[in-house]
């Protein structure tokens, strides 16, 4: 190969590759992990605290969550999440005994919006609010559309605390692919330290 179109290409490689890992370094500064168990309660009853009322209502058989999000800014962050969970035969779904086990499976998007910041004995705890779209099946597929909220409390400079509630509203509400809620309760990962940049309302 020609000495001068070598130089040129080595120069070239030089130039772009620390611009092309600096794109990459951000984006995975951005991201974030979430994995933690979740409660399905599609009991009828529309109170959300039904969970603390009727727990044997409470769909809480193969009840995992899987999350990532991505950082868009201080105060808002994207997530997709996957759910599954299971109900037993003798739980009611709709105001009725189902009579056999469904299991659900749920695809969440949307964006969480951090409202308020507040430290509890030198710890760090977010609120935020939730809205989204998704997708879930009891016995078929249908869409839903999600509101919700939920706390970070901070553990260390990688690792939070989750807790949150949403009301899933099914676009085709129909018996036992209705209106549900879901809680979660689990652990976030963060790619980056709170010092880059943080989740919170300012």
């Amino acid at each position: 190969m020609n000495p001068k179109k070598s130089i040129l290409l080595i120069l070239f490689f030089l130039f772009f590759h620390p611009m092309n890992s600096q794109i990459k370094s951000k984006f995975f500064k951005n991201l974030s992990i979430e994995y933690g168990l979740n409660w399905v309660d599609s009991s009828g009853n529309q109170d959300p605290l039904t969970i603390f009322k009727v727990y044997s209502d409470i769909a809480f058989t193969l009840p995992f969550k899987f999350e990532i999000d991505y950082l868009l800014n201080n105060t808002f962050e994207l997530y997709l999440s996957g759910s599954s969970n299971k109900f037993l035969s003798n739980q009611f779904i709709d105001s009725r005994e189902s009579g056999q086990s469904y299991t659900y499976f749920a695809i969440d998007l949307g964006l969480k919006h951090a409202i308020v910041d507040v430290d509890i004995l030198s710890t760090s705890v977010v609120g935020f609010a939730k809205v989204g779209i998704g997708m879930f099946k009891v016995k078929s597929l249908s869409p839903s559309a999600n509101i919700g909220m939920g706390g970070v409390i901070r553990l260390n400079e990688n690792t939070d605390f989750i807790i949150s509630s949403e009301a899933k509203f099914a676009i085709d509400h129909k018996y036992l692919d209705s209106n549900h809620f879901q809680h979660f309760i689990g652990l976030k990962y963060r790619f980056r330290i709170e010092g880059d940049n943080c989740f919170c309302p300012y």
